[in-house]
């Protein structure tokens, strides 16, 4: 009886909007005032919970409110997101995200975590992340993730990649920039994929094949970033009221491509709070590391102390920055022979390379456009930018570097191979920094002189 009620809602609400009450409902999505988050399961645990059988999946719902006595409800819910392929009969988590909504802080985080991590899987060994969930489904993939990570993890969304192509092409597909070609054809898989450079109106298949695509030199690094690029990308066509007239179509494929614990209220509110946040509220960034191997199978290596100083950081106010004044830490300005040529040869560049792995950057000059010109320099040089944004200010004369005070050896050797890269010659100018997460590059006013260093490095 209790599936005829919730299927009932379901097509009133569906009905409702077609009827008219579509207006309302832009109001409730764009409303910047956000719903209450659900409560954790934990603290719930008490609240039984009714199951509900749907073909292969099965849906939660909550038996009672999620609020609490006051009104309130807990400030952090944390929900793991994977994104499954079928593979010969069964299934793999060929993406893997965690994603903290955090109410007190208005701020939404996604951390998306490379699928060839190397782990500690409970009642196992060490393996790579996404075999946890061919051991042992999502229960055991997320006492994985608990046990990586320290943090509860409160529910489960998983979307099948068969489903995607549908989900896309029933919000009208997505435009996206494609940086370089991308091509590559796995016969016995069935996945082929070649998208052409530049801009691109992409339907569902052709974005399934840009979320999946791997093959180059950054691996499934690259293809994280991807994914977070299309993730920005869609959650920023979200907020259009245009959408409104595609959800009902948006629902029934929801219906087919998702598996999760949420019961739809609370899967509502998460939405809609995840909607009401400004782009400058929503941050992505990749679990921080380093390519390695171990009896001959490659993994990616996390830097688990700064993957945990990245869980635990706050999104700032929305006027504060995560760097200090440079006039705090006595910067002074580049001298201009730093300038120019770098001229390293193949060799000394991997050596670099390797050593700096991954930085974020800040735009500490103010042109518009600074940190992506500057992130797409470093990706084709091969190192990673899981992050851009901006410094507290635009006043940065020189370019500096930063890291966290209490970073281990390997992020100060790569501090001191991203000066080297950079033509930072000024020891006051490469600080750690109680605010810094990870490495990071501030980029000042002689970011034209730094661009014409780098740039012919991609060649």
């Amino acid at each position: 009886m209790r599936i005829l009620k919730v299927i009932g809602l379901i097509f009133m609400a569906i009905s409702s909007m077609l009827g008219g009450a579509a207006v309302r409902l832009v109001e409730v999505w764009n409303d910047p005032n956000p719903l209450p988050l659900p409560k954790s399961q934990k603290a719930e645990s008490a609240n039984p919970r009714t199951k509900l059988s749907s073909g292969d999946t099965e849906l939660a719902v909550s038996e009672k409110s999620s609020e609490n006595e006051s009104g309130n409800t807990r400030g952090t819910v944390n929900v793991l997101v994977v994104g499954l392929d079928n593979v010969e009969g069964g299934s793999r988590t060929d993406a893997i995200a965690l994603a903290i909504f955090d109410a007190d802080n208005k701020g939404l985080r996604i951390a998306s975590i490379p699928r060839d991590s190397r782990v500690y899987i409970p009642g196992r060994s060490w393996d790579k992340i996404n075999h946890a969930y061919v051991y042992g489904g999502i229960k055991l993939l997320r006492e994985t993730l608990v046990n990586l990570t320290g943090m509860p993890i409160d529910y489960f969304v998983k979307i099948n990649y068969n489903s995607f192509p549908r989900i896309v092409d029933a919000i009208g597909g997505v435009d996206i920039y494609v940086e370089k070609r991308l091509h590559y054809n796995d016969y016995s898989g069935k996945l082929f994929i070649n998208i052409q450079k530049g801009q691109q109106h992409m339907d569902g298949k052709t974005a399934l094949g840009y979320v999946r695509f791997r093959h180059d030199p950054l691996g499934d690094i690259g293809r994280v970033q991807r994914q977070q690029k299309f993730i920005d990308i869609v959650m920023n066509k979200l907020k259009s009221p245009a959408i409104i007239t595609k959800i009902p179509a948006l629902v029934n494929e929801l219906f087919d491509a998702v598996d999760t614990d949420l019961a739809p209220l609370e899967a509502l509110k998460l939405l809609q709070f995840a909607n009401s946040l400004p782009r400058d509220r929503i941050k992505m960034f990749m679990a921080p590391g380093r390519t390695g191997s171990n009896k001959g199978i490659s993994y990616w290596i996390l830097d688990n102390n700064a993957f945990s100083l990245q869980l635990a950081a706050k999104l700032p106010p929305a006027d504060f920055s995560l760097i200090e004044d440079t006039n705090e830490v006595n910067l002074r300005e580049l001298k201009e022979s730093s300038g120019g040529n770098a001229g390293f040869d193949s060799e000394r560049l991997a050596e670099l390379r390797d050593q700096i792995m991954s930085i974020r950057i800040l735009n500490g000059d103010g042109e518009k456009g600074i940190g992506k010109r500057a992130a797409q320099i470093f990706q084709r040089i091969g190192i990673e930018v899981p992050y851009t944004g901006n410094a507290r200010h635009y006043d940065y004369k020189a370019s500096s570097i930063i890291y966290p005070p209490n970073a281990d050896d390997s992020v100060k050797q790569g501090a001191m191979a991203l000066a080297e890269l950079c033509g930072i010659t000024n020891e006051r100018l490469i600080q750690p920094d109680s605010r810094a997460t990870s490495l990071t590059l501030i980029i000042g006013h002689d970011k034209e002189a730094l661009f014409s260093r780098l740039e012919p490095l991609n060649s």
